[in-house]
């Protein structure tokens, strides 16, 4: 089944959305009834109705001839195409990962601040930065010292994210913890320190939680996400094993985003003992078509489970050769969190705008507003094309071909219709 196929047959199954195409600006008809304003097209012009009329039929009422009743309006062939004809839109959907990418992988460090953990700073964001690749950082905000700061706002400007991992790395299954202090606590830390700069995702130290810890990161309006913890039941036992796997494409719950965590051996890795794990993780995220939440520590360092230098090295190549195949995105955990729910709630839809071209707009609900991003939007032509452009909020949109009937752009929701050029 060639590329074209394979997308009809998923608009078939109601996977992607179909829409109508454009409509084609009506034949004038001998005989037809014509109110005033009536637009037609007859002999590759338009025309339109300057008197209402009804059931004139017969020689020298055609709009050529007819120049009491009808006045041009322009061409059918325009320089932006057919007028009279113009190409639709058959449907337009989301790619489930950025930039159609199969799988997408998220490496966070653990422990920023934790002082034996300063390889972070000296090797995981230069070796990231000399690759072109973005991870997340976790800050214990009560441990930093200024230069962890000040290392924390380098990170930032490298496009990495900060996520709170508490205040004070203290297991929530224990009596001294408050959940206002460890979570909201550490969130005003952070966007104290960081010149306002509030995190949006949480890990649980240990990845255990008990439900009311848990229960309220959720209920907190600035979070949008946190790596899964293992539940505490009722007796206080932890039930190990919620927080291990590959999160899939339409995972629901972000505040329970699975992962498999390094250690050297790969004691407690999804993967076999001996196998590089590292890799291991991304290749499943591509072959599943999900996401893949990578747990570390440090790197070359005295950190607990350090990533020895030459294999972090090695394991950030593997990644950059899979992001520049176009197979796999990386980001941080918020990017992808909010990527997959506003693919979800900012709905694209085809419209036909007042120039008769086809047009994308998108559901602005509330949602949508608060997961918006920059989103892949793949769109189908009811014809092939030979030249295609975009614009949104009055800018011009970079539009890429799939093949003559299929072009993807990059779009925010948030930021107005896209209108599309096709001819």
């Amino acid at each position: 089944m060639n590329k074209k196929s394979l997308w009809l047959a998923l608009v078939a199954a109601g996977l992607i959305a179909g829409h109508a195409g454009a409509a084609a600006l009506p034949v004038w008809t001998d005989g037809a009834n014509y109110a005033v304003g009536n637009v037609v097209q007859y002999q590759g012009q338009r025309y339109e109705a300057t008197i209402a009329h009804t059931a004139w039929t017969g020689a020298g009422w055609n709009p050529a001839d007819a120049v009491s009743l009808w006045k041009p309006v322009g061409p059918c062939a325009t320089a932006a195409g057919d007028a009279c004809n113009p190409v639709g839109v058959s449907s337009a959907a989301y790619t489930t990962w950025s930039g159609g990418a199969r799988g997408a992988y998220s490496l966070v460090h653990d422990d920023l601040c934790g002082y034996t953990t300063d390889g972070q700073i000296s090797y995981a964001d230069p070796e990231l930065a000399k690759r072109g690749l973005r991870a997340a950082f976790g800050i214990i905000s009560g441990n930093c010292a200024p230069y962890h700061w000040q290392a924390a706002k380098q990170f930032l400007a490298h496009g990495h994210e900060i996520f709170s991992h508490s205040r004070n790395h203290m297991d929530a299954n224990t009596a001294a913890w408050n959940s206002a202090a460890q979570i909201t606590g550490s969130q005003d830390d952070i966007a104290a320190n960081l010149n306002g700069y509030r995190p949006t995702f949480f890990a649980w130290p240990s990845d255990i939680s008990p439900d009311a810890p848990m229960a309220y990161l959720r209920a907190q309006p600035g979070y949008l996400g946190g790596r899964a913890a293992n539940r505490v039941d009722e007796n206080g036992n932890i039930q190990y094993g919620m927080a291990a796997g590959v999160n899939e494409a339409g995972f629901t719950d972000p505040f329970m985003i699975k992962a498999d965590t390094f250690t050297q051996s790969g004691i407690w890795s999804l993967y076999p003992q001996g196998s590089e794990i590292l890799n291991l993780h991304v290749d499943a995220a591509i072959a599943q078509g999900g996401w893949s939440l990578r747990t570390a520590h440090g790197v070359n360092d005295a950190s607990w489970e350090t990533i020895p230098l030459a294999r972090y090295q090695g394991h950030l190549d593997y990644v950059k050769a899979k992001v520049d195949s176009g197979e796999l995105w990386m980001a941080p955990p918020s990017d992808v969190i909010r990527y997959r729910f506003a693919r979800q709630y900012c709905a694209p839809t085809v419209v036909t705008d007042g120039n008769g071209q086809a047009a994308v707009r998108f559901d602005a609900n509330a949602e949508c507003q608060r997961y918006a991003t920059t989103l892949t939007l793949d769109i189908a032509t009811d014809r092939a094309v030979t030249q295609a452009g975009a614009t949104q909020g009055g800018n011009a949109v970079a539009i890429s071909k799939l093949d003559a009937s299929h072009y993807r752009l990059s779009v925010n929701p948030l930021q107005g219709n896209v209108s599309l050029q096709l001819r």
